[in-house]
């Protein structure tokens, strides 16, 4: 077999390559150690967060109050010269209320008339007065009311009254409506009896000894007229 020995001038440049080669192999495989064992030795840990507790009571808020600086007032010197002014007041004028009186008001009553033709007969009464008609056991009855006292006429048939009193006894001393009557008188009432060919009629006064009550009654009475 033949040999072919290299030049001796190449010896020298292949040694120095190999060993560059050799040292190029250790450094990448140092390399790679590093890098592994650094990943290993790397380890990723992930905290647990731990919520805080929420405070519920609302924390007091203290303010402190800033000191404030008091300012001295030093007053100016007053002139030696006082100027006097002479306040002359103004007269106030004193206004008078006036008052205004508002007179009660008076209730003026009027004269109505009140007619009845079914019982023959009219008469005049106060305004101030509520007539009310009703019956009784003697046959109807016009009341003419006022709280003060009641007028009332009564109408029957003849042959009997809407009261009873054996000393009826009728005269002339009192002519109503042109007839005769019979005039019953007392301290609380008056009583006044007359009679027309179908029909008696009793007209009552409750005055009770009221004098203008009594006035009015003798109007009442004397304005009674048969129809």
């Amino acid at each position: 077999m033949y040999y072919k020995y290299m030049d001796p001038k190449n010896m020298k440049f292949l040694i120095p390559s190999i060993v560059l080669l050799i040292l190029s192999g250790l450094g990448i495989f140092f390399i790679f150690k590093i890098n592994n064992s650094t990943e290993t030795a790397i380890t990723i840990t992930t905290p647990t967060l731990t919520p805080t507790s929420i405070p519920t009571q609302i924390p007091t808020i203290t303010i402190t109050p800033v000191a404030t600086a008091t300012a001295t007032i030093t007053p100016t010197a007053t002139p030696s010269t006082k100027t006097k002014t002479k306040i002359t007041p103004t007269s106030i004028p004193t206004k008078i209320p006036t008052i205004t009186v508002i007179p009660t008001p008076t209730i003026i009553s009027s004269i109505l008339n009140f007619k009845n033709t079914n019982d023959s007969f009219s008469v005049n009464y106060s305004s101030n007065r509520k007539l009310y008609q009703d019956t009784e056991s003697s046959g109807n009855r016009y009341t003419f009311y006022s709280p003060t006292g009641n007028f009332a006429v009564h109408v029957a048939k003849s042959g009997t009254w809407s009261w009873t009193n054996p000393d009826r006894n009728f005269n002339s001393d009192l002519v109503v409506s042109g007839q005769n009557t019979y005039h019953y008188d007392i301290s609380t009432q008056t009583i006044v009896d007359l009679q027309s060919s179908t029909k008696n009629y009793t007209i009552q006064c409750v005055h009770n000894g009221k004098e203008a009550l009594k006035t009015e009654c003798e109007e009442f009475i004397n304005s009674f007229q048969l129809l």
